[in-house]
């Protein structure tokens, strides 16, 4: 065989391997997009499935995550090399937005704010639409990799002296910032008993809860009058009527979109003021004008959400009367008792109220539930 000969057959083997390892080898995986979420389960689940859906198209591997309450400097962190992350904030007590970063240039493709006020259905949607968008974009930028040379990824920016620490994904699990602070007022019915059966009131109060967790603190001041009643006893006539104001810590549980639990243990006076309207024979009311007595409450209810601002609410305790005191008439024969509020007075109450301040989204009201 002619040195020609040789070269030409080594040529076409070289050719032939080519093809084969061209043909045999395996199929480059699909690029990583990395997607954190902030916001409750329901948002990071619905999330989720939305951008995976949708990102289905681009033939992308998209990776959620729970951002654990961080805010978009998430994103300057060192994450494991992928082409895209993004950052979407769906929090009840922050304006939604969402932040797409190339993941080899760390260059911001696409900064978006969600439209409010919307439901948390079509901020998933919108936030779906913007990150497979930016996806999309920097995909159509890319050249294959054979005609262009790698590119090396920019140092991350550290993130300033104020940023949150970054937790670790399952001990950070549900934890959210607890900055909310949510004024609320209501009006309400009462009954109770002060001593002759069930007397019957109007109230409001203002109450306040603390952050956005779903258990999470509060207070309710209220102030209570109830009608004057009538006591016919031993031939004489007296009136009273009452005040109650009441100052009570709480502990509230969001247990659904709709539905609140609450319950407290707090403290007040009852201001009371007899009227002597006709003394008895031979008699006269022997007790002061008025008084203030000290009083103990317990209170547990529900709230059901009927808007994002309003709601009606109703709950049921007890008061109790610290220093056992009564009322009492002289007669011919001596002192009698004109009457005796119990030590222990069951409360009812029930009333609407309206938030100042929700620190809920508008969705969580009004959106229906996939």
């Amino acid at each position: 065989m002619t040195r020609r000969h040789r070269r030409t057959t080594l040529r076409v083997v070289a050719v032939g391997l080519a093809v084969t390892r061209f043909a045999t080898a395996e199929p480059s995986p699909p690029p990583i997009v990395r997607v954190f979420v902030a916001g409750s389960d329901e948002a990071l689940s619905e999330t989720r499935d939305a951008i995976e859906d949708l990102c289905a198209r681009s033939n992308v591997a998209v990776i959620v995550r729970d951002a654990a309450g961080a805010d978009e400097r998430l994103l300057s962190a060192t994450h494991p090399s992928g082409l895209a992350e993004a950052y979407v904030d769906l929090r009840p007590n922050a304006p939604g937005q969402v932040v797409v970063v190339d993941g080899e240039s760390r260059q911001t493709i696409e900064r978006r704010t969600l439209p409010s006020p919307s439901t948390l259905e079509m901020s998933i949607e919108t936030a779906a639409e913007v990150v497979c968008s930016a996806v999309d974009s920097i995909l159509a930028t890319r050249v294959p990799a054979e005609a262009a040379p790698r590119v090396v990824p920019a140092a991350p920016v550290p993130a300033p002296d104020s940023a949150p620490p970054l937790l670790d994904e399952n001990a950070a699990h549900g934890r959210r910032a607890e900055t909310a602070i949510e004024p609320s007022v209501a009006v309400y019915g009462s009954v109770t008993d002060l001593g002759l059966g069930a007397a019957v009131g109007m109230g409001a109060s203002f109450g306040l809860a603390f952050g956005d967790r779903r258990v999470r603190p509060g207070a309710q001041l209220s102030i209570t009058g109830y009608a004057p009643n009538e006591v016919d006893r031993f031939g004489g006539e007296a009136s009273f009527a009452a005040i109650s104001t009441r100052l009570v810590p709480t502990l509230e549980w969001r247990a659904s979109s709709f539905v609140s639990l609450f319950a407290g243990v707090g403290g007040g006076v009852d201001w009371m003021r007899v009227t002597d309207a006709a003394a008895p024979p031979g008699g006269a009311l022997r007790t002061r004008a008025a008084t203030v007595n000290a009083i103990g409450t317990g209170l547990v209810g529900v709230s059901l959400w009927l808007g994002r601002w309003a709601g009606a609410m109703a709950a049921c305790g007890a008061d109790v009367d610290l220093f056992r005191h009564g009322y009492a008439v002289a007669t011919p024969s001596g002192p009698a008792a004109l009457f005796e509020p119990p030590r222990v007075a069951p409360l009812g109450l029930i009333g609407l109220f309206i938030s100042l301040n929700p620190s809920r989204p508008a969705s969580d009201a009004t959106a229906p539930r996939r």
